[in-house]
């Protein structure tokens, strides 16, 4: 059976605690199992070392391919306690955006160089391989998949995953078009909008008739006029293009480090509020450590 499990659904930073048992302190990481016995791996924040050990316990030598959405630090974070990268036998490719002048490999095993960690990538003893992308369409282990560079600084990319002929798509740091919006909209120069316009339209495309989309909610509308030019998106733009582009199931991910459970409870209802104003039973939920969802 296909399905998606999340294991960490947290921006910025980890924040373990009390306050946010519900929906898990750990830094991005989705495992997308796309027949029941082989999985993807999307990001590596600090929920891919509890998937990590759940690997471990079943046995077996495991082989997998890595999907970093962007090289900030709450993306690949983990890797380094993900302990079946350090067991013989093992295999991993690592896919990602590398930057203009640095590939993706040195991104990657620099976290891990002596000034920063005790233990090099070298140590890791399973075999590493690294596979740039870039936006475009690739086939990987049979699964089509679709690329596209976000609104977020660096360079980040969104994923689209086809699974039994579903879109499944990852969209995990993306920020509104325009970067100033005020900017923009009180603009005489009809290019600028056109732009704006363009870019919005190309991330509706992208997201067209999904059945399953994650997709960046780290901020509520108020807080992100403080935050513009930060690379996320407040919940009510992330319904909006979800709407727009005729989405099934909306999963609000990244988690504001700030936001306790209780918290980010009132931004989903808020979030289903949007929706239901506009007429739409699109299902809304936000994403919660452990949380699995079928695909077939």
């Amino acid at each position: 059976m296909a399905y998606i499990k999340f294991w960490g659904v947290r921006g910025s930073i980890p924040t373990p605690g009390p306050q946010t048992n519900r929906y898990g302190g750990n830094t991005p990481c989705v495992e997308l199992n796309y027949d029941g016995e082989n999985f993807f791996i999307l990001d590596a924040g600090s929920g891919i070392r509890a998937l990590g050990l759940h690997l471990m316990s079943l046995g077996k030598p495991i082989k997998s391919h890595v999907f970093i959405s962007h090289m900030h630090w709450d993306h690949i974070q983990g890797i380094p306690f993900f302990v079946p990268a350090f067991i013989p036998g093992n295999e991993f490719v690592f896919h990602g955006a590398q930057e203009a002048d640095m590939n993706l490999e040195d991104i990657l095993a620099d976290q891990m160089n002596p000034v920063n960690f005790p233990v090099q990538i070298e140590v890791m003893a399973s075999e590493f391989n690294f596979e740039p992308l870039y936006e475009g369409k690739y086939t990987i282990e049979g699964i089509k998949i679709e690329t596209m560079y976000l609104n977020h600084p660096g360079y980040a990319l969104g994923y689209k995953f086809y699974i039994n002929d579903k879109a499944v798509i990852y969209i995990s740091d993306n920020e509104p078009y325009p970067v100033f919006p005020e900017t923009a909209q009180d603009s005489d120069n009809p290019d600028q909008m056109q732009i704006v316009e363009d870019n919005n339209q190309r991330l509706i495309n992208f997201i067209r008739d999904a059945h399953i989309l994650i997709h960046d909610a780290q901020y509520t509308p108020d807080e992100y006029k403080t935050k513009v030019q930060w690379g996320h998106s407040p919940y009510d733009y992330t319904v909006k293009v979800a709407l727009e582009a005729n989405v099934k199931t909306l999963v609000l991910f990244h988690h504001d480090p700030l936001h306790n459970d209780e918290f980010v409870d009132g931004m989903v209802d808020a979030a289903r509020k949007v929706s239901w104003q506009a007429g739409s039973n699109m299902k809304i939920i936000g994403a919660q450590e452990g949380m699995e969802l079928p695909l077939d």
